[in-house]
């Protein structure tokens, strides 16, 4: 009885102990440049989790001398290594899982400052194509569109964009939430449709150079307070992270080539 008791106690601490085995990055993907903390693989799940401070102070280099902590955003995500062009017909595709009780209503703009995955020119500003936008009253949104309710947080759930990038009639975008289309529409997909409207962020229709590569992120972004809100006289009303801050996890993340018909 002595012998397999202490059996027992040995397993049980060399199980306590072990190191936490850490993986890479899904492939093709890289930590963001930006990242005020780091995502973590494990499993083929990644996590990634923000909170109050997780800024990094590193310049964007656009002449602008501005970064994520003087913007007060809260970065932790993952880039895809490749970035698509006009012409190019792409799958962008997850799982996601947000906890049960995951509680954030947003701040007073028409979509809300936490996004888990976007689409945006490179080497340019004001270029945003398309976001997914989280909170616990709307859910997960392409854009302003529904993809997943509130009633689904707690398990994971699959979303799919699919799209042909294009400037003209030919283009294609189809999402496809938990099997079901939310979005789909042919014609020029380079610009987004509500590109300049009040409650957009970062979209200017002067500013559109749609020949330069589409870039994708997934993870969190929280467009939090900062000193640039200070400035510009911002309330801190829905800029400020909840107590403990964000977690979302993501597995089976991939983009791969399509044919669009």
């Amino acid at each position: 009885m002595k012998h397999a008791f202490a059996a027992v106690l040995r397993l049980t601490l060399t199980l306590c102990f072990m190191p936490v085995i850490v993986q890479a990055a899904p492939n093709g993907f890289q930590n963001h440049v930006f990242n005020g903390r780091a995502p973590v693989t494990q499993g083929g799940v990644v996590t990634f989790h923000v909170e109050d401070g997780d800024c990094s102070s590193r310049d964007y280099g656009d002449g602008r001398g501005e970064s994520d902590c003087f913007n007060g955003n809260l970065r932790s995500r993952l880039a895809y290594r490749d970035h698509a062009s006009l012409g190019q017909s792409l799958e962008y595709a997850m799982q996601i899982f947000v906890p049960a009780g995951f509680r954030y209503g947003g701040g007073p703009n028409r979509r809300s400052l936490l996004e888990v995955a976007e689409w945006q020119r490179i080497n340019t500003i004001k270029n945003h194509i398309h976001t997914l936008h989280l909170d616990s009253v709307k859910g997960l949104t392409f854009d302003d569109t529904r993809c997943i309710p509130p009633s689904a947080f707690g398990q994971w759930n699959s979303v799919k964009v699919q799209v042909k990038w294009s400037a003209g009639d030919d283009g294609f975008l189809q999402v496809i939430c938990n099997d079901t289309p939310v979005v789909s529409f042919r014609g020029q997909t380079a610009i987004p449709r509500d590109c300049g409207q009040p409650g957009v962020f970062q979209c200017v229709p002067d500013l559109q150079r749609v020949n330069q590569p589409v870039q994708f992120q997934v993870g969190i972004l929280f467009r939090g307070y900062g000193e640039r809100g200070r400035l510009d006289g911002l309330s801190r009303m829905g800029r400020v992270p909840p107590e403990g801050g964000f977690t979302v996890q993501m597995r089976n993340i991939r983009v791969s080539r399509i044919q669009v018909r």
